[in-house]
């Protein structure tokens, strides 16, 4: 049984705005935090319960097609009588002047046919076929906005008068339909966009969360409870925010809680950092956490962030793996360079020696002038190639690194190429006071045979300079020349390989490399690498 409320009221009692006002109002109350896909079926409910009592036998709602360039509106909603069909998409050549009048905003209300001006022939042809005797249409509107599309009401079986009253009354149902589906839009496309959202963050592994610090409450999701380990009993106010910091490895706590302080402070905009947690029950965990602020109060205190947490483990643990095997490779090779040069100076260069000393007394005996002579070229020869050898021991393994230090091993590195001949070379060597460890100061000095390999092959030029100097809390070395430079983006093979080779040995050091240059610009080898103890 209906109650008084369901009940349709009279064409009588509608003609009362009291009776009417509490239809729309009624009908207003039921589209209140309505979900989004119940929308449709309440739009379709109040255009019964307004038709019926009215005589309205047909009601449509329209809307601008996007998606069928030939269709002007399509029906979305309808009301129809017993007996009568809903009239599908319509066209431009079947109605010119009403879809005119509709894209202008305008209200259009013909008591007949006969009454539709001179400009509506071919629209009021088509109402015939449809059948339609009187018609009202209302644009479809949201707070002055362009028309989205229209309210069509028709009665077929009689024609009728429109008077203002009810004009008036339907076009405030019209603003009711049309508030209706605008905020369906807005939440079905803030639906659309959270599922993207959540797809994404579910391919990228990403947790969310959100915290509130002016009501003391933290959202997070199930990707960041399992991350994190939060009990359910930490869930309430800022008590998963505690347990946080808490499972903080100690040997990150203070970094991070400087950074996230440094964020909610104002003195930076966003937190990007990698640290270690002790998750409860997965043990430690490598996390990439960023985070922003969604609101700050007027002295720029944090009152809102927001941020992304993802679970790099593994490919930390990739990146430690391959990093080992890198030191191990560069340690076999500089363990293989070390054997060789030993190889060729307490071996081969002994042998060329003895072999020298036996032409040079040849030399002396010799019985004739040109048997002398030609002695004394074999053992200038011998002497020379010793010599040589020495040299290239010399670049396998400098002996002298380990003997006298970082800046009498570069220094004496300079004076051999000048002395070489290929080079100009300047140096501006200073001593320093750091402690430097044994595969740093092998990585600087690499790094600057390389850099000078390359400017003797590639840069076009015999003049270089070389600086060692403190800073940072570490040690900087630059090789510079003003040669032809080159385009960083794509050196040639054998430059890119010598780069690439100084790029992993800083790295293994934990120093930096920068390589400035440009075609016609020169080039600078810069290289950075931290003293024991210092925390990079």
């Amino acid at each position: 049984m209906s109650t008084i409320d369901e009940m349709p009221p009279s064409v009588e009692n509608l003609a009362s705005n009291f009776e009417f006002e509490n239809l729309i109002a009624e009908i207003s109350t039921r589209f209140i935090n309505l979900r989004p896909e119940d929308v449709d079926s309440e739009i379709v409910n109040a255009l019964r319960r307004v038709c019926e009592p009215l005589g309205i036998e047909l009601a449509v709602l329209w809307q601008w097609s996007s998606l069928e360039p030939d269709v002007v509106v399509m029906p979305t909603h309808a009301y129809a009588k017993e007996g009568l069909q809903v009239p599908g998409p319509l066209h431009r050549e079947q109605f010119p002047w009403y879809v005119q009048e509709m894209f202008a905003g305008r209200i259009i209300a013909v008591p007949s046919l006969e009454a539709l001006p001179e400009a509506a022939a071919v629209d009021r042809e088509a109402c015939r076929i449809f059948g339609v005797k009187s018609t009202l249409c209302l644009p479809l509107a949201v707070g002055g906005e362009s028309p989205v599309g229209a309210l069509g009401l028709n009665t077929v079986g009689a024609e009728r008068d429109w008077s203002d009253t009810v004009v008036r009354r339907l076009c405030l149902l019209t603003h009711i339909l049309g508030n209706a589906l605008a905020r369906q839009r807005r939440e079905q496309h803030l639906q659309a966009s959270e599922r993207r959202l959540a797809a994404g963050a579910d391919i990228a592994g990403l947790a969310f969360y959100e915290i509130d610090f002016e009501h003391d409450a933290i959202y997070v999701g199930d990707r960041f409870r399992d991350l994190f380990g939060i009990p359910a009993d930490r869930e309430r106010g800022l008590s998963a925010l505690s347990f946080w910091m808490e499972h903080l490895h100690p040997d990150d706590r203070s970094n991070v809680l400087r950074l996230r302080e440094e964020l909610h402070s104002g003195k930076s905009e966003q937190l990007n950092v990698e640290y270690r947690y002790l998750n409860p029950t997965q043990g430690e965990l490598w996390i990439q956490h960023l985070a922003g602020v969604a609101r700050r109060n007027a002295a720029g205190r944090t009152i809102q962030s927001f941020g992304v947490c993802r679970d790099i483990t593994e490919s930390k643990r990739a990146a430690d793996a391959l990093r080992d095997l890198s030191q191990r490779l560069i340690q076999a090779h500089e363990e293989e360079r070390a054997l060789l040069a030993r190889e060729l100076h307490d071996d081969i260069t002994q042998r060329l020696a003895v072999l020298a000393i036996d032409v040079g007394s040849a030399e002396l005996v010799a019985g004739d002038k040109s048997q002398a002579d030609a002695m004394r070229s074999v053992r200038v020869g011998l002497v020379r190639i010793s010599e040589d050898i020495h040299s290239l021991a010399y670049q396998l393994h400098p002996s002298v690194l380990e003997e006298l230090g970082l800046v009498e091993a570069l220094r004496a590195e300079c004076e051999r190429r000048v002395r070489q001949g290929r080079l100009e070379l300047s140096m501006d060597l200073h001593a320093f006071s750091a402690t430097i460890g044994k595969d740093a100061a092998l990585c600087l000095f690499r790094v600057a045979q390389e850099a000078l390999n390359n400017v003797a092959r590639h840069a076009g030029t015999r003049t270089a300079q070389v600086t060692l100097r403190e800073m940072d809390g570490g040690l900087l070395l630059a090789v510079h020349d003003d040669g032809v430079g080159f385009d960083a983006a794509s050196p040639g093979k054998s430059r890119s390989l010598g780069l690439a080779s100084m790029r992993e040995r800083v790295r293994l050091a934990n120093g930096t490399l920068d390589i400035e240059t440009a075609p016609g610009q020169g080039t600078a080898i810069i290289a950075w690498v931290p003293a024991e103890g210092e925390v990079q």
